[in-house]
């Protein structure tokens, strides 16, 4: 059962500038916030240091800012499968989290699979608790799934929220927030990757970027990500969009195309330079007489991430076309591919 609180518009404004005034990143409008796991006490100071430890951005949080962030956070399970499906090959898609309206928009994007198999979902960022993971499975379980296929839908192949969930699936021995119960499951479970490096997603960025796109021999594309903290992580992320980049140039005729991280919760020097060196880029493109699209790599659209990018590019000349992955009517392409990779049918 999930048990959660849902502000309407002027709960969610007051939350996000509360959030702002104390440097917290602020929660998403519209966003069901889930205050059951921390409700009524604040955490242990051995939670507060782990958490100072291994989050860089944290090391500067008061005990109350720390505690007012895990307040926000929210963790929860869906079944999208109806009664009458029954497989031994189940699927469990995870991701971090997006408010009402990203929970929908990744929810269809599995749409598809959960015709044929028993499927469930579990969204959040696992950092105290790792329940609503536990409940999807069982629910899998339940539906005659003796394999559990696992897509980790989150951007960047190593991340904090990756490192996690490998953690409660016992494929790691460190967490990467708190050490939350791993899972149990009688059932063989199978991690895939997630969706960055796949193919899929050049299709994807392209036809997203074709909507927008009007002279392509006159236009650069710039793809942008969220971006692991972690320097090493962010190279082999920056790898990933650079290799869509070249796709998306190739397949539209691009004048020329960069992909960009902006490591949005390392210390804010690290940000700061990120979204320096992308603006430097799109001015100088624009100086050259080239029109500059901007496409964010998300798994959906219209949430934070995009109204900070929005915000962080303020005042320069570009055209952006905000679309998540998850939207893409190629994405349950990606779904399938891996199923069927993982599964072995």
């Amino acid at each position: 059962m999930r048990v959660s609180f849902t502000p309407g518009p002027l709960g969610a404004l007051i939350l996000a500038c509360t959030a702002a005034a104390v440097g917290l990143p602020a929660a998403r409008a519209g966003e069901e916030v889930d205050h059951s796991a921390h409700a009524g006490h604040a955490m242990s100071a051995a939670d507060l240091a782990t958490l100072r430890a291994k989050i860089p951005l944290y090391q500067s949080y008061t005990d109350d800012q720390i505690n007012a962030s895990m307040g926000r956070m929210r963790d929860t399970a869906d079944y999208l499968s109806g009664p009458a499906v029954r497989h031994s090959v189940g699927v469990l898609a995870l991701g971090h989290g997006y408010g009402d309206k990203g929970d929908a928009q990744f929810k269809a994007g599995f749409a598809d699979v959960a015709r044929s198999h028993p499927t469930a979902v579990g969204l959040g960022m696992a950092m105290m608790s790792s329940s609503h993971i536990q409940q999807a499975v069982a629910d899998l379980e339940a539906a005659g799934a003796t394999t559990i296929v696992v897509l980790p839908t989150e951007i960047g192949q190593r991340t904090n929220l990756t490192r996690q969930w490998n953690y409660i699936l016992g494929r790691e021995d460190v967490s990467a927030y708190l050490d939350v119960p791993r899972l149990k499951s009688s059932a063989r479970v199978v991690m895939g990757t997630t969706p960055t490096g796949s193919p899929v997603v050049t299709d994807i960025l392209a036809a997203n970027l074709r909507t927008v796109s009007r002279d392509p021999a006159r236009e650069f594309a710039v793809v942008i990500a969220h971006g692991p903290t972690d320097a090493q992580e962010n190279a082999e992320e920056l790898a990933d969009l650079e290799r869509h980049a070249r796709g998306v140039q190739k397949a539209l005729g691009l004048a020329g195309a960069i992909g960009a991280t902006l490591q949005d919760d390392a210390p804010t020097a690290i940000r700061e330079a990120n979204v320096e060196r992308i603006r430097e880029r799109i001015r100088a493109e624009a100086a050259a007489g080239r029109r500059v699209l901007v496409a964010p790599l998300l798994v959906t659209s219209g949430g934070f991430v995009s109204m900070k990018i929005r915000r962080d590019l303020e005042g320069l000349d570009y055209t952006m076309v905000d679309a998540g992955l998850a939207e893409s009517p190629l994405f349950p392409r990606w779904v399938d591919e891996t199923v069927a990779t993982l599964s072995g049918r």
